[in-house]
């Protein structure tokens, strides 16, 4: 997706995060995000 559809305000991006997680949970985000298949991970957040 280009940065102009997301500056245009025609896409939210913010829908394509289905995880989220704390800087300490970095392990299971890595984990969750390798088996994206199977947890439908899209895009994580981590966060402080």
């Amino acid at each position: 997706m280009q940065a102009k559809t997301a500056q245009s305000r025609k896409f939210d991006p913010t829908r394509l995060i289905t995880h989220h997680f704390k800087l300490d949970q970095i392990l299971d985000a890595y984990d969750t995000f390798g088996r994206a298949a199977e947890t439908t991970a899209l895009k994580l957040i981590i966060g402080a």
